[in-house]
């Protein structure tokens, strides 16, 4: 018998928007680390900008911290990425989110974002389940480059047209520091003398707020008419200034294009009833911000206190040449260091994507295992492999998840050592990096543990948060990284929270590493 009642009709939108509940970033998500910046609305979908100076370590802790926050209280799971390329695949991090220890995969993670190998969305991606990361920049506009000559034309074009009305006694005092090698304080002494370059030098050298693209693209076009005007002799670096202009005007239709890429993610994810997060340089910000407010998008924009300061370069920050592996894609490790011996120097794109990279995550992912393994079994005369199979050193996967590097645990040696009065048993064994077929060998041994994302008694949000915080505060007082003197011999690191490791190209050379100085 049927009923002449109606059918209950399925909600055409969901709660949150069918009631138009209001969406608001809490201070609570950006304390003691983040300042809330320009914002806009409280409707969805909405928006969390994190902006950045790439470089600072410091900075990427802070909107990890802030990602953690939002990802437990408001159920962010989708980030918009710059840097992540719409014409490849979407970035995928299944091959390390499926290993078996939850706890263990967040000390890795940990790990490689202190090290400035990860960003603090790629952290998220492969600490937090579910985060999800996706790309929102064409390929031909990404790839335009600023070369080293287009840098320094602006510097060039305000001598130029500051000494075309320095006095007489101007000139002898530039030329008096000249002669004393002082090319800085010349160069320097030169634009100040004139009000007009003086400005425009301190607009420049600005570290906060960061200079954005369209600043750029304003000083170029001022300083080509200013020359013109003036009549200053820039035909030396003319084309240098083309180029930058160029690339500033291509990074201006990145803002464009990622905003617009952002809100398309953004409204496509609505029925969610949460926000998402976009993550990109500070240069970019307030463009994005304004178009978002043409596209109907509420949105904050959130700054990394690091940033926000004017420390983004300095202690926790990447050296030079370490951030220009990054940037080719490189590992950020040294010569002698565990990524050196896997990126093989190339230039990929987005690191977590890298072949290198993987083989490097799985390598202390199943690296941690076996030397927690190896301390647990401690006098008891158990013996390797100490019953760990290929599944619980993470590299049980298939398909797209199938691992980089294969490891033979029929080769891990235990190698006892005496330090400071008690014995640790370090392991010796052998890993394969399947598509190189290269074989290297490992020393590994278990410290006195520090606590990571591994202190039972507190969530996994509140162990990242603790975690993040102490990388935070040592990281405030540690120089920037850099290259140390090449030796030759492996370089000792710290794979995760108690646990060091080297990376040698044969199984004598790994006998021989000491991972602690005693």
């Amino acid at each position: 018998m049927f009923s002449d009642s109606p059918e209950p009709q399925p909600e055409s939108e969901p709660a949150c928007i069918r009631d138009k509940t209001p969406y608001s970033l809490g201070p609570d998500t950006y304390a003691e680390v983040g300042k809330l910046g320009d914002a806009r609305g409280n409707g969805r979908p909405f928006v969390t900008v994190f902006d950045e100076q790439h470089a600072s370590r410091i900075g990427q802790v802070e909107i990890a911290m802030m990602l953690n926050r939002l990802y437990h209280t408001a159920n962010l799971r989708n980030l918009a990425l710059e840097g992540s390329i719409i014409e490849k695949p979407r970035p995928n991090l299944a091959w390390f989110t499926s290993k078996p220890d939850a706890r263990l995969r967040a000390d890795v993670a940990l790990q490689l974002l202190r090290e400035g190998e990860v960003s603090a969305a790629e952290f998220a991606a492969m600490a937090l389940p579910g985060f999800q990361l996706h790309p929102i920049e064409h390929e031909n506009e990404h790839q335009v480059d600023l070369p080293d000559a287009a840098t320094r034309s602006y510097t060039s074009y305000m001598v130029a047209i500051a000494v075309m009305s320095m006095t007489d006694s101007q000139a002898t005092q530039a030329e008096a520091l000249l002669k004393q090698g002082k090319n800085e304080d010349v160069i320097k002494f030169i634009i100040d003398s004139n009000p007009w370059t003086k400005e425009r030098y301190e607009l420049y050298m600005r570290k906060a707020p960061v200079v954005t693209t369209e600043e750029m693209q304003k000083l170029g076009t001022e300083l080509e008419d200013k020359a013109r005007q003036v009549g200053a002799d820039v035909s030396e670096y003319r084309d240098g200034l083309q180029a930058a202009r160029k690339f500033f005007d291509t990074a201006t239709q990145r803002s464009s294009t990622m905003a617009a890429a952002t809100a398309d993610i953004a409204t496509a994810r609505m029925g969610e009833c949460a926000p998402i997060a976009m993550n990109i340089g500070a240069a970019h910000s307030s463009q994005v911000a304004g178009l978002f407010g043409h596209k109907n998008v509420s949105y904050a924009v959130v700054s990394p206190s690091s940033l926000e300061t004017g420390t983004t370069i300095g202690n926790g920050s990447m050296a030079l040449p370490v951030y220009e592996r990054k940037v080719k894609g490189q590992s950020v490790d040294p010569a002698g260091g565990i990524g050196a011996f896997l990126d093989g120097r190339r230039k990929p794109p987005l690191a977590s994507q890298n072949e290198w990279f993987k083989a490097k995550a799985e390598l202390g992912y199943g690296t941690a295992v076996i030397a927690s393994a190896a301390a647990a079994a401690g006098g008891s005369g158990m013996q390797p492999p100490f019953g760990l199979d290929q599944k619980q050193l993470g590299l049980g996967g298939s398909g797209l998840d199938a691992p980089s590097i294969s490891i033979d645990l029929s080769t891990i040696r235990i190698r006892p050592v005496q330090d400071n009065g008690t014995t640790r048993n370090d392991v010796i064994f052998q890993v394969t990096l399947l598509k190189q077929k290269t074989a290297l060998w490992i020393r590994a041994g278990a410290f006195a543990a520090q606590p990571g994302a591994h202190d039972e008694k507190l969530t996994l949000q509140q162990s990242l948060e603790q975690a993040l915080k102490k990388m935070r505060e040592e990281l405030k007082n540690e120089p920037p990284t850099d290259d140390p003197p090449t030796s030759g011999q492996p370089k000792v690191a710290e794979i995760v929270p108690g646990i060091k490791a080297a990376v040698a190209t044969s199984e004598e050379a790994a006998a021989a590493v000491k991972l602690s100085p005693s």
